[in-house]
């Protein structure tokens, strides 16, 4: 894949930084960046309201906001709370003051477990400015649920969602495998369903390609290594 919105960049200091949960898998930082670049090519100009509906430690959010201008709003949301409170974590740094403080839990460590990386870490929390400073929201809901999603995202009307679809020791697709139409199917016309027509959905799977509705045409696809990821008009997946 051509990136066209993300150059290349060591972001080895910024994973640092974040939060990640046990056993949950986050997007790589470039692709991220790139992934939202692309949607926001097929938005209005204007500042934007992103959606990650399996949010988990909401890596992917901070990152946006960390390194993209024009977030208005991040919303995060997962069937599952336990990784929720680090989530909060993350998008605190978009605080002012936030990176400093986590400056400061890095110096610690380094300190007190004589490790380099974390001071390299704790350097690259002070050297960043964050490109937006975003109004955010976390909460529980299952993606699948439209109802329980509006109810948690309180009001919020996302133009984005991102979505690093379900995989891993940690997340996976609730019921049988190999049974019924492909759950990404499903998912991605139960994330589009509170959406307004205009809005851009980005799924990211593992494999070759991820699966859509039957008659559903893609924006764009997009294979980045092992990952693919596909970009969707939200009026497209309006049943």
């Amino acid at each position: 894949m051509q990136y066209r919105h993300a150059p290349a960049a060591n972001h080895a200091a910024l994973d640092a930084v974040l939060v990640s949960a046990p056993g949950r898998p986050t997007l790589p930082v470039r692709l991220t960046v790139e992934l939202a670049g692309r949607a926001r090519e097929r938005l209005g100009p204007g500042p934007v309201t992103v959606w990650d509906p399996c949010c988990g430690a909401g890596v992917s959010l901070a990152v946006l906001g960390l390194l993209c201008p024009g977030i208005a709003v991040l919303a995060g949301t997962d069937a599952d709370p336990a990784p929720l409170g680090l989530a909060r974590r993350n998008l605190g740094l978009l605080a002012p003051g936030g990176l400093d403080d986590r400056a400061s839990t890095l110096d610690g460590l380094a300190a007190r477990h004589g490790k380099e990386s974390c001071a390299v870490a704790a350097a690259a929390a002070r050297a960043t400015i964050p490109a937006s400073r975003p109004e955010w929201r976390v909460g529980v809901a299952d993606a699948g649920d439209p109802e329980a999603v509006r109810t948690a995202l309180g009001g919020i009307e996302p133009d984005l969602v991102l979505a690093d679809l379900p995989h891993g020791r940690q997340t996976s697709w609730a019921g049988e495998p190999g049974t019924g139409p492909p759950p990404e199917a499903g998912f991605l016309v139960a994330v589009a369903e509170p959406l307004h027509a205009e809005a851009v959905v980005v799924a990211v799977g593992r494999g070759r390609s991820v699966p859509l509705p039957p008659g559903v045409r893609p924006l764009e696809r997009i294979r980045a290594g092992h990952r693919a990821a596909v970009l969707l008009r939200a009026g497209d997946l309006h049943t």
